[in-house]
């Protein structure tokens, strides 16, 4: 029984030392393919930027500003359950920025873009792949790599970025909206809290952290999306690429949040 587990622990560490130096390979590439960006038309990307901008950004708007609302809700609810009513318009702002601007905000975030966008990248990367468009682009001389994968990277980025400040601006909101149920805080003197809890290194976390998903959230996706060799994997490594960016954002979340607050 020992000798079983311990052969299955040994082949999954090698498996994962072997996914782990396939993908430092997979991102060795993409960098080197970036030496020929020169030679690429801005105009072959561009709608391709477009529509997956429209696509990760634009169309999921609703659904983010629905979460953070009731996310910005449900945090006042809490914390007026737990704070004493009296002074409690000096803590509220402190409260969303600490919970909402540092944590959910840009992790909710990410996790609604995996789950619409991720998949989605990795579905449409392996039918292409099963269909043989990528074959055709590669046999023509085009770089797949800058033409799929940079532009989703390019679009994620600036989608994720505005997604984040919506989220908790409409968490604020939310947050403030339900504050008004319980307690009366004047719009200034709630607004004033929030910027005076706001701090510089608030700002740059969150921008760090919308750069890291923009980037590994669609290159996950796309190295996933590349592997399946036939139709019947395509699900099995879509559903791997969504697990797998799942995790990366939460570490990745956790990381940032350490090197900035502890």
């Amino acid at each position: 029984m020992i000798n079983k587990l311990a052969i299955y622990i040994g082949s999954k560490a090698l498996s994962i030392k072997a996914g782990i130096r396939d993908f430092v390979r997979y991102t060795k590439s993409i960098i080197y393919s970036l030496r020929s960006l020169r030679y690429l038309s801005f105009r072959a990307i561009y709608n391709i930027i477009i529509n997956q901008t429209k696509f990760t950004g634009v169309d999921a708007l609703i659904i983010v500003m629905i979460i953070a609302l009731l996310l910005g809700g449900t945090v006042i609810i809490q914390a007026l359950t737990s704070l004493p009513k009296f002074g409690v318009e000096g803590f509220l702002g402190n409260i969303l920025v600490i919970i909402i601007a540092r944590e959910l905000g840009p992790l909710a975030t990410a996790l609604i873009v995996i789950a619409r966008s991720g998949s989605a990248i990795a579905t449409e990367i392996s039918v292409q792949k099963w269909s043989r468009e990528i074959l055709s682009m590669e046999l023509m001389g085009i770089d797949t790599k800058l033409y799929i994968i940079f532009p989703r990277i390019i679009a994620s980025i600036i989608s994720i970025t505005s997604l984040i400040i919506i989220f908790d601006i409409v968490a604020f909101i939310g947050g403030y909206l339900i504050s008004q149920t319980v307690v009366y805080i004047p719009m200034d003197v709630f607004g004033q809290t929030l910027i005076d809890s706001f701090t510089f290194k608030d700002i740059v976390a969150a921008l760090i952290k919308s750069l890291i998903f923009g980037i590994t959230i669609p290159l996950i996706c796309c190295y996933y999306g590349l592997k399946p060799s036939s139709k019947f994997e395509i699900p099995i490594y879509v559903s791997k690429a969504v697990i797998r960016t799942l995790f990366v954002s939460i570490i990745v979340n956790i990381i940032v949040s350490v090197l900035f607050y502890l």
